[in-house]
């Protein structure tokens, strides 16, 4: 089963950054991108579109906050309330830089929380720590 990782942003733009930022962090296996809470809730559940989609959880999860159909942090929780999918390391990537949504990140368990735009040192760092403890990801 081939390793990927789940990118959940809406915005074209900040979509193929982040994936040139991975491809810079080492990071070869798949990444997939979706634009919304649905899609990614399909994705993870391999059903509508995705019902042909290899199986098996992506090894980290780039959740943006700030979705057109629902808030990130829902997401957030409903990703979590699946015990399929709870382990699953989730970062947060958000514009937002408010005390209130940094502390309602940790509060909820969220792996990291990183302020668009990226700061990229920051970025390769964290996300190799996960890259590279994933099994059969090189």
């Amino acid at each position: 089963m081939t390793s990927h990782l789940l990118l959940i942003e809406d915005d074209d733009i900040a979509a193929y950054v982040t994936c040139k930022l991975l491809e810079s962090t080492g990071f070869t296996a798949s990444v997939d991108v979706v634009r919304n809470a649905m899609e990614a809730m399909a994705y993870l559940a391999c059903e509508g579109a995705y019902a042909n989609r290899k199986s098996g959880n992506p090894v980290l999860i780039l959740l943006d906050l700030k979705l057109p159909d629902l808030d990130g942090f829902e997401l957030f929780k409903l990703i979590r309330s699946n015990p399929t999918l709870a382990a699953i390391p989730i970062f947060i990537l958000s514009a937002s830089n408010t005390d209130q949504d940094i502390c309602r990140s940790v509060l909820l368990g969220v792996s990291k929380y990183l302020i668009k735009p990226l700061n990229t040192e920051e970025f390769r760092q964290e996300a190799s720590k996960v890259v590279h403890a994933a099994p059969s990801i090189h």
